[in-house]
Order: C-alpha cells, then sequence, then structure tokens
C-alpha cells in the first residue's frame, strides 16, 4: 500500500515570523492497513507516522501448512495452543449470551442435526419473539392491582399438538394466558380510571357529599341509654305479636298503624258511617224512597191510569200494524 505523506523538515525564524519548509515523501507499507497516525518532534526535528495493519489469525490450517518444517512434538504444542484459544474465545462468547439465548443456539445445533422435537421448535420460536405484558400499571389497574412486569412471547402458533408445556415453554404458555386475562381485568375496571389516589383514601362520599356527614357522628359518640331496636325490628327471628309488644313499629304494605288510620279517616270519616259513592245504589236507595217501598192504593192507580192513557193513545197512534188491525 503507498501512502503520499507531507513531511516537516525544518522549522525557521525570520524576521519573527514563522516559515515553515515541506517536501511530499512517499512511503510503501507493506500490509494492509485501516489507519494512520502522524507527529512531529520539535526537539529531534523528527517527523513520526505509525500505520495500523491487521494482524490475521493463525489457523491450524495455517499451521499445517508448517507440519514439514516442524518437529511432531512442536507441531503438537501448537496443535494443543490453537484449540485452547479457540475454546477459550468460544467460552467468551457463550459468557456474553442470555440464558435463552443459549437455549436458542442449542435447539439450533439440534435441528441442524436433525434430532429437534417439535416442543424444542415452539420453545426456539417463542424465545425469539419475547415480550413483556404489565399489570396494575395504568388508571384503572393500579388501583386494584400490584404493579408488576412479566415476561410473553408474540409467538402465535404455541398452541400444537405433540408439545409438552413443561419448564421454561410451560412458564411462557401460562404467562401468554394470564396476560390475555389481564385484557379482560383492564376493560372491567374502567370505573377506576378516574379515581383520584394520592396522600389519603378516595371517598366517593368526599366526592359527591362533602357536605353530608357519613353517620350521625354526635349520636354514635354519645353515652345514653337507648335500645338498639333494630335487632329486634328488623329480624326475622321474632313473631309479630312479640314486635309489637316490644315497641316495633309495624308495617303494613309498607305503611304503619298511625299513617293508615290517617288514610281510613279521610276515606270514612270519623262517626263511624260506611259511607259509598255508587251511582247505581243512589238510583235505587231514591226508588225505594219515593215509590217502591208503598202501598199501591184505589187513588194511585187512577193516578197511573191516567198518566197511562195518552201514552198508550200516542203509541196506537204511530203504530201501523195496530192501524191496519183496526180498519180490517
Amino acid at each position: 500500500m503507498t501512502w503520499k505523506i507531507t513531511a516537516i523538515l525544518a522549522l525557521l525564524i525570520v524576521s519573527g515570523a514563522g516559515i515553515a519548509q515541506a517536501e511530499p515523501s512517499t512511503v510503501e507499507v507493506p500490509f494492509d492497513s485501516h489507519g494512520q497516525s502522524c507527529w512531529y518532534d520539535e526537539l529531534k526535528i523528527e517527523y513520526h507516522c505509525t500505520w495500523q495493519g491487521v494482524v490475521e489469525k493463525f489457523t491450524i490450517e495455517d499451521l499445517k501448512e508448517f507440519k514439514d518444517v516442524l518437529s511432531n512434538e512442536r507441531y503438537d504444542q501448537e496443535i494443543e495452543r490453537l484449540n485452547q484459544e479457540a475454546l477459550a474465545e468460544i467460552a467468551i462468547e457463550q459468557a456474553k449470551l442470555t440464558p435463552d439465548e443459549k437455549i436458542i443456539q442449542a435447539i439450533e445445533l439440534k435441528l441442524n442435526r436433525g434430532v429437534a422435537t417439535a416442543t424444542d421448535s415452539v420453545l426456539m420460536n417463542m424465545l425469539k419473539e419475547l415480550n413483556t405484558c404489565r399489570q396494575g400499571m395504568d388508571k384503572r389497574t393500579s388501583h386494584i392491582q400490584t404493579a408488576r412486569e412479566f415476561e410473553i412471547s408474540d409467538f402465535q402458533l404455541w398452541s400444537v399438538n405433540n408439545v409438552k408445556y413443561e419448564g421454561r415453554l410451560g412458564d411462557l404458555a401460562k404467562s401468554i394466558e394470564e396476560c390475555r386475562g389481564q385484557t379482560y381485568v383492564f376493560d372491567a375496571s374502567v370505573g377506576y380510571q378516574n379515581f383520584v389516589f394520592g396522600g389519603k383514601q378516595y371517598s366517593l362520599a368526599d366526592k359527591f357529599t362533602s357536605d353530608i356527614q357519613a353517620i350521625p357522628y354526635d349520636k354514635w359518640t354519645a353515652t345514653n341509654d337507648g335500645i338498639n331496636s333494630s335487632l329486634i325490628c328488623d329480624s326475622n327471628a321474632h313473631s309479630q305479636q312479640y314486635k309489637k309488644q316490644f315497641g316495633c313499629v309495624m308495617l303494613y304494605d309498607g305503611l304503619d298503624a298511625e299513617e293508615i288510620k290517617r288514610q281510613n279517616e279521610i276515606r270514612f270519616g270519623t262517626d263511624g258511617k260506611i259511607e259509598y259513592k255508587s251511582k247505581v245504589l243512589t238510583d235505587y236507595m231514591d226508588f225505594l224512597n219515593n215509590y217502591g217501598n208503598k202501598q199501591a192504593t184505589v187513588e194511585d192507580k187512577k193516578i197511573q191510569e191516567e198518566i197511562a192513557i195518552p201514552i198508550a193513545n200516542a203509541w196506537k197512534d204511530d203504530n201501523n200494524f195496530y192501524q191496519n188491525h183496526l180498519e180490517d
């Protein structure tokens, strides 16, 4: 490789001005290089340059070319040294791999040899598409779940026959199902999305009825000889008679005795008479009072006859059948 550089030969000071003199120089570098650095030594007035080459790795194949000029002992020593270096490099590379990457590498070797199973193939594909699922880390579920992130796989074709779901594969399968269930938890937790959490516990009473006391605090903290009658009055273990004797408010169709009495007084009055409102009964009672309960006399019959005669005559005049009968 040929490089053309400019070498500074001298530095002269003339009239207080620095004048640098230089001349070009071509250097043949006997190897491939990937970098160059140069520096100037002002004391020795020397210009130094360094080219960085690529060190080619000496392999066993390279060693075989020198087998004829090396003793067997020397050759075996070099072979052993190269093998140890190769194993050391493999160990270094293996140390850089994660446990999952090591599993993938081992399964790929089994696939190359044709001895991998369906379980191996599914596990390898699941490990290649790892992802994470979260719970309790959003505005909805953070109020009801502990914050947690767990590992799943985005590989979809894992539920197949002839696969043993155990070990690492079993753990991933369970995590996928758990993450699927987490989506339902997220959807069902929409009611918690707007909860305000902080230094104090969230309270619906504080949000919507801040001016209303949750319980009668003064009553519950006061010292008195009152009896909590709800244990008897609200219990189905005691008879109605016992509750009445105890002083419980008896309800009938949702109304207590006082309310029933008030409504009855409005409807029926307080004179003890039963009142009713019926047109049929009213007409019947009027008939009985004015006519139906009287014994008809000869005079009554004469009066009714006189009333009936003009009605009968009008009927005869209007009845054609009767008029024809008279003519015949």
